[in-house]
């Protein structure tokens, strides 16, 4: 009877580990179906994807971030990636809207390229900087990170991208 009491309990307790977040409390990471998205009827080229990109980072979801990486740079993603605590304070306070959507295109070896910088935060010490999602195209559809895909922006840079998507 005392080792079944035992068995008994231990099982409760493994249940009980796993159904409080086990796996996902160790890590400390938020599940991104817990996170809640500002939902729109139509979205601002590259809105959609800075919003997946930002929940991404926000949750430590490197398979979600893959999937907004060009070629290279999804194969050198990994946990590290997504270990950046200079992020940790603007992602903590982003309340999963886009402030604003800026652009700017550029022609990289004989191809057009496309950029969009989605406004997501502002930074609470200083006013006239902003944080901002780097993202580009090829097609104006399909948008991936850049390099260095979470900046701070001086608010008069960013106010000198384009409102729209350049032809």
């Amino acid at each position: 009877m005392k080792k079944l009491t035992i068995l008994f309990t231990l099982c409760f307790s493994v249940l009980l580990l796993t159904s409080c977040g086990g796996e996902s409390a160790k890590n400390g990471k938020e599940k991104a179906k817990d996170f809640k998205l500002e939902v729109k009827e139509n979205y601002l080229p590259g809105e959609q994807a800075a919003q997946q990109v930002l929940l991404a980072y926000r949750t430590k979801d490197v398979d979600l971030l893959k999937e907004y990486a060009g070629g290279m740079m999804s194969m050198a993603l990994d946990e590290d990636a997504m270990d950046r605590p200079d992020y940790e304070e603007q992602l903590n306070s982003w309340d999963g809207s886009i402030k604003e959507m800026r652009y700017d295109s550029d022609v990289v070896t004989f191809e057009d390229v496309y950029y969009a910088f989605a406004h997501y935060e502002t930074n609470k010490d200083d006013p006239n900087k902003m944080y901002v999602v780097s993202l580009k195209s090829s097609d104006k559809e399909k948008w991936v990170i850049t390099m260095n895909p979470l900046n701070t922006y001086k608010k008069a840079t960013f106010e000198e991208k384009k409102t729209a998507l350049p032809e």
